[in-house]
């Protein structure tokens, strides 16, 4: 009995308080470094991220996904991404052969059923037809196939207007989950279905649990998770270099640019590009370059379209309307001059 009191008696004597007592300052301070170290160590090893990048070339352009993820192995993140826009694209190109939209257009199906996705494009669609009376219209299918800017062919004024006679939002039949045109109407989703197709891609990572990161289809992108703004540069309309004009600071949104410098040709002294204003058939030239920032790249693509083929009043006012954050780069005198939006001034990084 007395040998266990005394043991008892000794462990408490050896309790920590008293155990540092005992020690030198030398090693205490050896001690307490070494768990700063440890308890460091261990927060980097719970808190540690991957970034990575990766690109590929679809919907006519080079889709760039930039990722920072808590896993490693980011490969089949990246894979699932890409798989997945492709899938859209075989959904709704124009202009591949077999694709849901092509065999709509050519007459191969009769209807397209009207899913969640293609309600959301087309909502967006009737919206902006309503409110640019026309001038945007996503049934601009057939005039789009008029032109060929691939041989710089400028089209008879007897096709155009044949063409414009094949165009009409409001000509379009939804009943009982189906879509439904007319015999020579083609839908060219072109104007949105790439913010829409960025905008699932962004969705599939936060759902992978990605931190932060950005889907760039072209120039048309959207960032998510970051903390701190990122500056993207706005391409001169009129540089042969890639040379910027302007640099915005751009936080967890959208940015999207339309000008007449991506497909474009020029005959007899003039410029014909292919972003065409549905009422007259012929390319928009009142400004060269729209970009639009907004909460998401469908919104952002379809109203940077939608503003460029309308004149510039008519533009702005649709855009403070809506509240859309618009900057329109226009020729004044032979001077590129830009306008924007309220709501788009403080995107703009400050120069000294």
């Amino acid at each position: 009995m007395d040998y266990n009191y005394h043991k008892t008696i000794r462990i408490d004597k050896l309790s920590l308080p008293n155990f540092l007592t005992n020690m030198k300052k030398k090693d205490i301070y050896k001690l307490v470094i070494f768990v700063i170290i440890f308890a460091f160590a261990a927060y980097r090893y719970q808190t540690r991220t991957y970034t990575a990048k990766k690109s590929k070339f679809l919907l006519d352009t080079l889709i760039e996904i930039k990722l920072t993820t808590k896993e490693k192995d980011t490969e089949k993140i990246f894979e699932s991404a890409f798989q997945l826009i492709e899938d859209y694209e075989n959904q709704h190109s124009f202009f591949r052969n077999g694709s849901d939209l092509w065999n709509f257009n050519n007459n191969v199906i009769d209807s397209l059923l009207l899913d969640d996705d293609l309600r959301s494009i087309l909502d967006v669609s009737a919206e902006l037809y309503s409110k640019t009376n026309g001038h945007y219209d996503v049934t601009i299918g057939v005039l789009s196939e008029i032109w060929d800017f691939n041989n710089s062919i400028v089209p008879d004024s007897s096709k155009i207007e044949n063409a414009i006679m094949n165009t009409g939002f409001n000509k379009l039949t939804f009943r009982d989950g189906y879509l439904t045109k007319p015999q020579n109407f083609k839908l060219n989703l072109g104007s949105l279905a790439k913010g829409f197709i960025i905008d699932k891609t962004v969705n599939y990572l936060q759902q992978q649990n990605v931190i932060s990161g950005f889907v760039n289809a072209g120039g048309d992108i959207r960032i998510f998770g970051t903390k701190k703004p990122i500056k993207i540069g706005i391409i001169h309309p009129r540089s042969e270099s890639n040379e910027l004009i302007d640099l915005l600071l751009i936080g967890n949104e959208s940015v999207v640019t339309s000008g007449d410098y991506e497909r474009f040709f020029i005959k007899d002294g003039k410029r014909y590009h292919h972003i065409i204003d549905a009422k007259t058939g012929y390319p928009s030239h009142y400004a060269i370059s729209v970009t639009v920032v907004g909460e998401t790249a469908l919104v952002a693509d379809a109203y940077s379209t939608a503003l460029f083929v309308l004149p510039l009043d008519k533009a702005m006012d649709l855009a403070q309307r809506n509240k859309i954050m618009a900057a329109f780069y226009y020729f004044d005198e032979d001077k590129i001059k830009r306008i924007e939006t309220k709501e788009m001034k403080d995107y703009y990084e400050r120069k000294n």
